[in-house]
């Protein structure tokens, strides 16, 4: 056929030409001002839209010197409308991260940073990690909580995580206008509210199964109310052990570092898992604790037979490496294995068969330090002294009355000992 198919006519126009497609489509194209042609970056279902993109196009030539290709003006459009839209929760949470500082304004240890991740990585951002903050309502934050099957603790750190980088968002980047993190209630750790502290039989029964290179380890724990990080890192310089001005034996411990399992940089592998020492995470936690008189002895016997050696000598080294923190593997040990009469089939080791020995597996190490604490309360100390005592800050709490706290903590020992001494006879 001599006839050209409409399918394939270009019609011409005063600015610019449409043409229809095969697929029945229209393509409008126009010569811009450089002269090279530019069609339209789609196609259009019918001419009237191809003609009114052809119109719009017109308009911007009036100014030619601003006129710019739609393919880039659509870059351009994609790229602001990008900008505009808010970060996902998990690279604004691992910004959070990086940026977080502490009471004292310094960085956050490498382990509160890994703590912080590993509850993320595990229990939010499989909800939450690639949805922009905008886009988290309450609603979503309330269904996750729900669906959570974490424990008590772990349920509530990673509920206070979220609402506390949602509150920097508002707060700090006023990104968002309110934070949709707000379950009444879930940041309270439930779980272990009613725990019953040790007896002093109880706490007798389990220094007695544990390795006497490890005892004073838990007597520490509890009686000056210490964690097991803090007695980890003690080194013989950190003690203070004489007699008073009437020549009565007294003994302090000085804690102002800790040690903590963390992800470290390593040239070689990038990360590995190392012991890392640091201050404690806020200016209470530096502080010098009284040891009860009746302790003492215990004491000098440890140092004297247990300790490395050195004025920076570990009061409870590795076996294996004496310069080495103790690992808290080998401290929490394991649990006998018993058959169905209860019979031990497989002896246990370390803090967890100590626990069992003493009929109390419901506690964990870092229950001695809540032990210690009841006790000290029962001997009439005030709420400033065992805020002192262990190493918890509080706002505003002036560090200038430190002589006279010491010698109310001195006093508070000698009450601690008092209890140590009836419980022995």
């Amino acid at each position: 056929m001599a006839a050209i198919s409409m399918a394939r006519r270009t019609e011409k126009r005063g600015f610019g030409s449409i043409r229809r497609l095969p697929s029945g489509s229209f393509q409008a194209r126009y010569a811009s001002p450089s002269g090279d042609l530019v069609a339209a970056p789609v196609t259009f279902s019918s001419r009237i839209d191809a003609e009114a993109w052809l119109h719009s196009e017109r308009r911007l030539l009036i100014e030619p010197e601003v006129w710019k290709a739609p393919k880039v003006r659509l870059e351009e459009a994609r790229r602001e409308e990008e900008a505009r839209r808010l970060p996902t929760f998990e690279s604004y949470a691992e910004r959070w991260i990086h940026n977080r500082r502490n009471s004292r304004g310094e960085p956050l240890r490498p382990s509160t940073r890994d703590k912080y991740r590993s509850s993320l990585r595990v229990h939010v951002y499989p909800t939450f990690g690639n949805t922009p903050l905008d886009e988290i309502t309450r609603v979503a934050v309330r269904e996750w909580h729900e669906g959570l099957t974490a424990g008590p603790a772990a349920k509530a750190h990673a509920y206070t995580t979220v609402r506390t980088i949602l509150n920097t968002a508002v707060d700090e980047d006023e990104l968002l206008s309110k934070n949709p993190a707000q379950l009444r209630g879930a940041g309270a750790r439930h779980g272990r509210k009613n725990l019953r502290p040790a007896s002093l039989d109880e706490l007798g029964a389990m220094v007695e199964a544990m390795p006497e290179r490890l005892r004073l380890l838990l007597l520490l724990a509890t009686w000056c109310a210490l964690r097991s990080g803090e007695l980890r890192e003690l080194r013989r310089g950190d003690l203070m052990l004489g007699t008073d001005g009437a020549g009565e034996p007294l003994g302090w411990v000085n804690i102002s570092r800790g040690v903590v399992r963390a992800r470290v940089a390593d040239p070689a592998s990038g990360l590995l898992t190392a012991n890392v020492v640091g201050a404690p995470k806020t200016e209470a936690g530096v502080r010098s604790v009284s040891i009860p008189e009746f302790l003492l002895s215990t004491v000098e016997d440890h140092l004297t037979r247990f300790a490395a050696p050195g004025s920076d000598g570990l009061l409870f080294p590795s076996r294996r490496d004496p310069q080495a923190q103790l690992p808290e593997a080998t401290l929490n040990g394991r649990a006998a294995v018993l058959n169905p009469q209860g019979d031990v089939i497989r002896p246990g080791f370390g803090w967890r068969e100590a626990r069992r020995v003493a009929g109390r597996s419901d506690l964990d190490l870092h229950d001695l330090r809540h032990t210690g604490a009841s006790w000290a309360g029962e001997e009439g100390a005030s709420l400033a002294e065992l805020m002192h005592r262990l190493g918890h800050s509080t706002p505003s709490m002036a560090m200038r009355y430190q002589h006279s706290r010491l010698e109310r903590d001195r006093e508070l020992g000698r009450r601690l000992s008092a209890r140590g001494t009836r419980g022995r006879g």
